[in-house]
């Protein structure tokens, strides 16, 4: 007995030093385990993929029907809008998920849409079955998906500047240099500017049309104003039309010699002939000499720079524009009219009248508008065209109880198109919004030079760029030059509120692509969804 002990010890004891095989038993234990890691990674991978397509397709339905609603009415039409949407994103049992139910909201695998506040809410459910996870006891993965569809309309207010000086008679082919009267007639393909930007002006509203019709099923509103600038503006009787105070009652013109004429020489007229007889061009109120080239910020006097200030005296409040003097005058705009034949650059000049903003009830009451925008006259000052162009948009000023931030509880968007075909180009003996420079000394010393007086008013008119784009007014800025393929002078590019909206044409074609990104970017009536 004690051999075979001893021998079957021994043998015991070899086995226990041999680990010969052991390693097949290792990995045979371990491939349970594997598997599930590599069959996790596989259904997971599978999973995410069923997920993202899923919640894509969520985020389309939920859209498209939130779209279909009117105001916040959920209907069966709006639902089948946005499981259509859905199914073309997520064919049912994508990827071998389970098929769902759109007409059983207690089915376990289901898509469902549902009114939350207004908006449409959409979920979804599914399970993924899987494959090497099944080793492991795991059968189906659940998805889900959950969105919301809001949509957020936004009021739009829309002010069209727009040069009409001596120049917009010209052919877009002329050199900048040309200066006419009258509109040159259309030759050919030829049209005068001012003939194409009222066509192109024309396809904008078209183009805004249905933009404005789908705010008002919404009760909501798109207001399209137009200021016309050169040296001077018309919006006389727009002024006069909020206050009759804020237009000065009594003014004293100057002759050819500086000279002051006598305070009645306006006040000669009654306050109903300012309302029949007057053109309505304004001579702009108190403003600052202390605003040169190089100023970085607006003077608190410069009451013409100051959209929110309200008159309250004479420095404060406008005067009319001596445009048509009676015959045999001496008030400035006569000698002005009469000094000089062959330029109109030193003539006193009024553009139309400006128009607020307002609702166009059609496409024809638009144009209408539009064709009253001809015969340009006049030089260029681009500070006139923003100061006023932001003065009859602005939630604040003489204008400001007409712009409120909100409309019927919802934003008001604004925008100013800036549109001009030249470079600034005051001169000290052009009858202007500010006198004649060179006796009025208003914007500068009486014995400052046109080179001089330009620069400073494009630093007004930068000044007054960056005042629209900031708190409080926040508007959205375009500028449109037509240059005749010449560069756009770095203070007019500036004035946009980024340099894809400064835009260069010297075309027909370039102009109304022009009128047509703006129309894609203002027509853009959602601000979320």
């Amino acid at each position: 007995m004690g051999d075979r002990f001893r021998r079957a010890l021994f043998i015991l004891m070899r086995l226990y030093h041999n680990q010969a095989g052991n390693t097949l038993a290792i990995v045979a234990a371990a491939m349970i385990p594997l598997v599930g890691m590599v069959g996790a990674g596989v259904d997971f991978s599978r999973t995410y993929l069923v997920k993202a397509r899923m919640q894509q397709a969520c985020d389309a339905g939920a859209l498209a029907g939130r779209r279909s609603m009117s105001g916040t009415v959920l209907t069966s039409a709006d639902k089948a809008e946005a499981l259509k949407y859905f199914n073309y994103n997520f064919p049912n049992q994508l990827m071998g998920a389970a098929a769902m139910s759109t007409t059983d909201s207690n089915a376990l695998n289901r898509v469902t849409t549902e009114l939350e506040n207004g908006q449409l809410r959409m979920k979804a459910t599914t399970a993924v079955p899987t494959t090497l996870l099944k080793v492991v006891g795991i059968n189906e993965m659940r998805v889900n998906a959950e969105c919301l569809g809001e949509e957020y309309y936004v009021n739009t207010d829309l002010m069209l500047v727009l040069d009409t000086t001596g120049s917009m008679n010209c052919y877009l082919t002329d050199a900048l240099s040309c200066s006419q009267e009258t509109e040159k007639p259309t030759s050919g393909t030829k049209k005068s500017k001012m003939l194409e930007m009222r066509e192109a002006l024309k396809t904008l509203y078209s183009n805004l049309r249905p933009a404005q019709v789908a705010l008002e099923a919404k009760n909501l509103r798109m207001r399209i104003g137009f200021l016309q600038f050169s040296s001077t503006v018309n919006v006389g009787k727009l002024i006069r039309q909020v206050n009759p105070a804020y237009v000065r009652s009594t003014y004293a013109y100057r002759n050819s010699s500086g000279s002051l004429k006598s305070a009645t020489d306006w006040n000669a007229y009654s306050s109903n002939w300012l309302d029949i007889s007057w053109e309505g061009c304004i001579e702009e109120r108190g403003t600052s000499t202390a605003l040169t080239a190089t100023t970085t910020s607006i003077p608190s006097d410069a009451w013409d720079l100051d959209i929110a200030k309200i008159p309250d005296s004479d420095t404060t409040r406008w005067a009319p524009y001596d445009y048509q003097a009676t015959s045999g005058s001496t008030r400035i705009s006569e000698e002005s009219m009469g000094s000089v034949t062959s330029s109109n650059y030193y003539k006193a000049a009024c553009p139309k009248p400006a128009v607020a903003l307002q609702k166009w009830d059609s496409t024809t009451a638009f144009n209408t508008q539009v064709d009253k925008i001809v015969q340009g006259d006049g030089p260029t000052y681009h500070d006139l065209g923003i100061i006023w162009g932001l003065r009859m948009i602005a939630n604040n000023g003489i204008f400001g109880g007409n712009n409120p931030d909100k409309f019927n509880n919802v934003k008001v968007r604004r925008t100013i198109v800036f549109m001009t075909d030249g470079y600034m180009q005051p001169f000290r003996n052009a009858y202007s919004a500010y006198g004649v420079a060179q006796y009025a000394g208003r914007t500068a010393s009486t014995g400052t030079s046109d080179a001089s007086l330009e620069d400073i008013h494009k630093q007004r008119f930068k000044l007054m760029c960056a005042k629209a784009k900031s708190d409080p007014y926040y508007v959205d800025v375009w500028v449109i030059a037509v240059l005749s393929g010449q560069a756009m002078d770095a203070e007019i590019s500036s004035c946009a509120s980024n340099s894809s909206q400064a835009i260069a044409v010297s075309n027909s074609t370039d102009l109304a692509n022009a009128f047509k990104r703006i129309s894609d970017k203002v027509g853009n009536l959602r601000i979320g969804a």
